[in-house]
């Protein structure tokens, strides 16, 4: 059978979780317009870490809170362009939450949040597939709640159809326990994952026993924690099975108030979907490596160590077995230890659910340990992307070339270490042409005048008019 360039297409297209085409975010101010996004282009690859570097005002966080809808409502706002995710454009769902009221003339708009019918729903159907981790867990997490409290509200909101999922598949095999009790000590892990989804499907209690044979832990603890898994679950009514049967078609979402109760043991609560939202916290926990994870459920976020809250975060954010997860610089302020549990922890969930990863941060180090693809953003457009084989070994543009030679050199002495001269320009007022060339040491006279455009170069996309076909010709 022969393969046609059109099938090749098809599989890109088809591997592609998330395209942004010409995405344009501004910010209205009382000190004018800023355009913190401007024409991006990116795709992200199903399973792949892709990282986005550059310097503080690049544009990388602002894109982030784009893809999540969580720009500031009132100054923030899509402009134009699309957020393709799955086949889906989510920009204009996004901006169908807005009307811009204002007079004419008037160069700060005034934005505010309108209720749409319809809009919530199509959010609802995205919800919880893209995630994204903070850069500050302490601001993340609320101070004045306990950790379970924080874990089971997110859980129920965004995963109540997999609870009650979990809670009747459950109690069908509590049913026939001498059944799976054999099937539990003649099979492996994986084969008993077989067998629940020949009889239960993908969802409720096969997604939580793939979080347990995913965690890092031996064959046999493993086989404790489906044990416990069961033991922790009740026999339901038949009043309490009818209940929770009716409800499944319509799980869109509870809502649970947090409190600082203190918690019954997990078999002692009452409400089956509680319980079962409790103990997917504690698997959850467990799941991301946390010390003494019962312990940490029963803590205020003051009391747990930055990585400890780092973590919290990271279980917050895959709850859900999101496609995308994007980590919005996680290791900042973490000491070097704490910085490689948490990068190991990330890749671990990148092999393991076969998460997408969209990676930022400032530490060049960092990126080189966790990236498949590198994108350097500068003044809110990416001026080179590529596989991060050849980000290190050969930059194309000048902005790539000098955050490189900015980080010293353990085995070289110098007299003054290196930096980019001059600062990221103010948004409010871009110069002309390239944005850069007020800084670049290889600066031409086309520069000043217009925006370079994309140009392909070894697998990589770069825009600079260094790599322009007419330039190279001396049309400068």
């Amino acid at each position: 059978m022969s393969v046609t360039i059109g099938d090749i297409v098809q599989d890109q297209e088809n591997n592609k979780v998330l395209s942004i085409k010409d995405l344009e975010v501004d910010f209205f101010t009382a000190r004018g317009r800023a355009r913190a996004v401007r024409g991006l282009n990116l795709e992200v690859s199903r399973g792949e870490i892709l990282g986005i570097v550059g310097e503080s005002g690049s544009g990388k966080s602002v894109t982030a809170l784009a893809i999540m809808d969580l720009l500031p409502p009132g100054t923030g706002r899509i402009m134009s362009g699309s957020i393709i995710f799955d086949r889906n454009d989510l920009a204009p769902i996004y901006s169908s939450k807005y009307r811009v009221a204002g007079r004419i003339g008037r160069e700060k708009l005034r934005i505010r949040r309108m209720a749409v019918r319809g809009v919530e729903k199509k959010l609802a159907e995205q919800k919880g597939r893209i995630s994204m981790i903070f850069q500050d867990p302490l601001s993340s997490l609320d101070p004045l709640y306990k950790i379970d409290s924080q874990l089971i509200e997110s859980i129920l909101y965004n995963n109540e159809e997999f609870m009650i999922g979990k809670s009747l598949d459950k109690n069908d095999i509590l049913g026939r326990m001498s059944e799976f009790t054999n099937l539990l000590k003649e099979k492996s892990t994986e084969e008993l994952m077989d067998w629940i989804n020949q009889n239960y499907g993908d969802g409720g209690f096969y997604k939580e026993v793939f979080f347990i044979s995913n965690m890092s832990i031996s064959e046999s603890e493993k086989k404790i924690k489906i044990r416990r898994a069961l033991a922790c679950t009740k026999l339901l009514t038949p009043a309490e099975t009818r209940k929770l049967k009716a409800k499944l078609p319509d799980a869109t979402g509870r809502f649970f108030k947090p409190n600082n109760r203190r918690r019954l043991p997990i078999q002692g609560i009452r409400d089956p979907i509680v319980r079962e939202a409790m103990l997917f916290s504690l698997e959850l926990l467990e799941f991301v490596g946390m010390p003494n994870p019962e312990n940490v459920l029963t803590s205020y976020p003051h009391e747990l160590s930055g990585g400890m809250k780092q973590r919290v975060m990271v279980a917050l954010a895959v709850a859900n077995s999101p496609d995308i997860l994007i980590a919005d610089e996680p290791t900042t302020a973490l000491d070097v230890t704490t910085q490689y549990q948490v990068l190991y922890l990330l890749k671990s969930i990148n092999r393991k659910l076969k998460t997408t990863v969209i990676f930022i941060t400032h530490d060049l180090g960092v990126m080189a340990a966790v990236a498949d693809r590198i994108a350097v953003m500068y003044a809110g457009r990416i001026v080179e992307i590529g596989p991060a084989r050849h980000f290190f070994d050969d930059p194309l543009h000048p902005y790539t070339s000098g955050l490189l030679k900015s980080v010293p050199q353990y085995d070289e002495r110098v007299r003054k270490l290196y930096n980019i001269p001059g600062q990221v320009p103010d948004i409010r007022k871009l110069p002309s042409g390239c944005a850069f060339h007020p800084r670049c040491e290889r600066v031409m006279d086309i520069c000043k005048e217009s925006d370079p455009v994309d140009e392909n170069v070894n697998e990589r996309r770069v825009q600079c008019w260094l790599y322009s076909d007419g330039v190279k010709h001396g049309s400068r």
